[in-house]
């Protein structure tokens, strides 16, 4: 009965691991085909970048009034890396590589959206 028990509790943690290991490989996948990064500042298109084909730079968006934030694309991912609004939770929200993923700077009024088609299940449904 012991020997059942320890074959039942190693085949548990044997799923368990191989389910750990798949999640983390799809959430590993590189950025797909077709997508985009824009950037928004006060609601009108900025700036629109094929991901896949951007190379590793840094955009600074300024207003008329001095406030900035500065936009970095770097292998296949964006982020706002800097800006001088006091919260800094745009700079917080760290890198964007997914659709629909977005950082927003409120102050600054810049939105910096993902746009494409996703690979991925986002949902499940019962």
């Amino acid at each position: 009965m012991q020997n059942l028990n320890r074959y039942i509790t190693a085949a548990l943690l044997a799923l368990a691991l191989i389910s750990f290991v798949f999640l983390y490989l799809s959430q590993r996948q590189p950025a797909g085909e077709g997508l985009t990064v824009e950037i928004y500042k006060f609601g009108q298109l900025y700036r629109q970048i094929p991901l896949s084909e951007a190379t590793d730079e840094e955009i600074k968006v300024t207003d008329s009034d001095g406030h900035y934030n500065v936009v970095e694309i770097k292998d296949g991912r964006v982020r706002v890396q800097e800006a001088d609004c006091p919260n800094q939770i745009c700079v917080k929200t760290g890198w964007l590589s997914k659709p629909g993923q977005i950082s927003f700077c409120a102050p600054n009024n810049l939105k910096v959206v993902i746009k494409g088609k996703s690979t991925g299940v986002d949902a499940t449904s019962y």
